[in-house]
């Protein structure tokens, strides 16, 4: 057994604990935990052997890990091989590293340095990355993906905290916008590690400072609403301007980007201490006040989440792959007519198979609660890639909306959750209804439109009874965040595909309409239900005389009958008599579907769609109807 020797990093006096040192030269064999792990003082991290003697090298504090070597790294003696945390601060990685990170991603990428010459634009320049004479580094980088012709190419932007912790001022922002000019010239999107206290506050500058940091909000906000895309890494404290140039570059509607959190990063306009002295309400630290987990991602602010920088990067190669500018389509292996009634269902929900949701033999009424992740699983690519967009933001989970292929294509694919979720905040009702928008879920939808148009196809899988109408909702903008969903339908560019899996009824049926926008086809599976209005709601509000009648008639052919039984039976009757009538065949009769598809033949109609020319949209025939009347 070769001998063991301690690494002094366990020694109580390192004055660097979130730093581990190679003990001596030698060659990484073992990882013994991995990044984003928490890890106590003492517990081993990664083993180094030289000659025959192994070196273990243990964290010397309690943390959380942001980097790690790879197993057959060669170190040198005092070497950096591991990072973590100390505390639940995120302490930004210095720019070289940063850069190291992105590069020594799978795939491997490429960056080069860019800075400003006498005339004011961006070249290249050679030197050691986080040589600049400024708070912030510009430069392109460079991933090629197995299978797509062109690489992911953006411009890059990083903040610089070894340099008064990336604040900014003129050098900072004249940078920043010619890097924007850079991309909106060469169709390239940004991408922009952000860590910045905000303002320079100086002796020397100051309201110039603001002003160089309004030129900023302007150049982002028209690079963003002429189609440019922007992805934003929070890999620090965010103050002030920064975290305003975040948000105009993510968060607004016509937005295409995305924003990840590292944890224990925040964006803030005001640090805990200035806030407390200027009478705002304090908090013990800036994750308090706008962290992910309390504040950026149940606000719906935040895309995605992530433990480190090496798993946000992970993250942001995925969305290049899905929604990037240079995206195509790939290949898969996954039958294009596979039946996705033969995919698994969780026992959780009382099925077996996507199938017993969807036929109607199995699901007659469309009325069975059911997740809708499943059906959507079984629609995309089994071995494509999937990113869920705001999949903390609070009271928005009746909608779900993943990034992913379905035939190689890269789609948004949306679904509306189908089952009771419990709602776990004070505000709004205790439980959210199945198959139902409120306020948020309309918002996230709105904003996956708008950030899938022009770049790539939208699915809707729509079991949805309409919108919720109580009094909370309309307090809470439900018509204005619905009127965002027809209005992004309207302005959409290219192929939408509304697939009507169980119940398609009022308001929600006018905001996915045909009629606001010609790209838009309309798939219903057989045996949905179609209308205005359900037929339950229909013979209880509207068709009350209707009701009254066939309860009299039951009345007078069995007069042992309670008025109340009569009643009961009177509405069932003309309930399904109102569905029976307002069927999905003469929704297709009347020109409001497109196709009445077999569930076995989802996902082949949905790849059919998103493959047709939208100058010449498939035609069913005539008489197709009849058979699903």
């Amino acid at each position: 057994m070769n001998p063991v020797v301690s690494s002094p990093a366990t020694s109580p006096t390192n004055p660097e604990p979130g730093l581990l040192r190679a003990p001596m030269p030698g060659v990484v064999v073992a990882l013994h935990t991995r990044v984003g792990s928490t890890v106590a003082a003492g517990d081993p991290v990664a083993t180094i052997e030289t000659m025959k003697i192994e070196g273990v090298i243990r964290a010397a504090t309690a943390g959380r890990l942001i980097q790690l070597p790879a197993v057959g790294d060669v170190v040198t003696s005092g070497e950096i091989v591991a990072r973590l945390t100390v505390g639940t601060r995120y302490r930004p990685e210095p720019v070289p590293d940063v850069v190291r990170t992105a590069i020594s991603t799978n795939p491997p990428g490429r960056f080069r340095e860019l800075d400003l010459n006498a005339r004011g634009k961006l070249v290249r320049v050679r030197r050691t990355i986080g040589t600049q004479d400024c708070g912030i580094v510009v430069g392109l980088m460079h991933h090629n993906f197995a299978g797509q012709p062109r690489p992911a190419k953006r411009i890059w932007l990083a903040g610089d905290p070894q340099r008064q912790l990336g604040a900014v001022a003129e050098p900072e922002c004249r940078r920043i916008i010619a890097a924007f000019d850079y991309a909106e010239q060469r169709g390239l999107p940004v991408e922009w590690v952000a860590v910045s206290s905000g303002a320079r506050i100086s002796m020397t500058s100051g309201t110039e400072n603001m002003d160089w940091c309004a030129a900023v909000v302007r150049r982002i906000l028209e690079f963003t609403q002429r189609g440019g895309q922007v992805v934003v890494i929070v890999a620090g404290i965010n103050v002030g301007a920064q975290s305003y140039w975040n948000s105009v570059a993510t968060m607004l509607g016509h937005c295409a980007g995305m924003l990840v959190m590292i944890e224990g990063t925040a964006m803030v306009l005001t640090g805990p201490k200035a806030l407390a002295r200027s009478g705002g309400v304090a908090a013990r630290t800036e994750t308090e006040l706008g962290g992910y987990p309390a504040v950026m991602g149940p606000n719906g602010q935040a895309h995605h989440h992530a433990p480190d920088l090496a798993s946000a990067y992970r993250t942001v190669l995925t969305h290049y792959r899905l929604c990037g500018p240079q995206a195509c389509a790939s290949l898969t292996q996954d039958p294009m007519s596979r039946d996705v009634c033969r995919s698994p269902f969780p026992v959780a929900d009382n099925v077996d198979r996507v199938g017993q949701i969807l036929r109607a033999q199995d699901n007659p009424n469309r009325k069975m609660p059911y997740s809708v992740r499943p059906v959507m699983a079984a629609l995309r690519d089994t071995d494509g890639a999937k990113l869920e967009r705001w999949s903390d933001h609070a009271g928005a989970h009746g909608a779900v909306v993943w990034d992913t292929t379905i035939g190689g294509r890269a789609v948004s694919l949306i679904g509306i959750e189908s089952q009771p979720q419990p709602n776990p905040s004070q505000d709004g009702p205790e439980h959210w209804a199945g198959a139902t928008l409120y306020p948020q879920a309309a918002k996230k939808i709105s904003r996956a439109l708008n950030a899938a148009s022009g770049r790539r196809p939208v699915v809707v899988l729509a079991n949805l009874a309409g919108f919720d109408g109580s009094e909370w909702s309309l307090r809470n903008n439900q018509l204005q965040w619905g009127a965002e969903i027809a209005r992004s339908v309207v302005n959409f560019q290219g192929r939408i595909v509304v697939v009507i899996t169980g119940r398609f009824h009022g308001g929600a049926y006018v905001v996915f309409n045909k009629a606001l926008n010609a790209g838009l086809r309309m798939l219903a599976v057989e045996g949905s239900k179609v209308s205005v209005i359900g037929g339950s709601a229909a013979a209880e509000v509207v068709l009350t005389e209707a009701v009254r009648d066939q309860a009299t008639t039951y009345l007078s052919r069995d007069p042992e009958l309670s008025s109340s039984e009569a009643q009961r039976r009177a509405q069932q009757s003309v309930a399904a008599d109102f569905d029976a009538t307002h069927s999905v065949g003469r929704a297709f009769e009347m020109g409001s579907v497109d196709q009445v598809i077999p569930p076995e033949r989802l996902r082949p109609a949905v790849i059919a769609e998103l493959t047709a020319s939208l100058t010449d949209p498939t035609t069913q025939p005539a008489d197709r109807h009849a058979q699903h009347v």
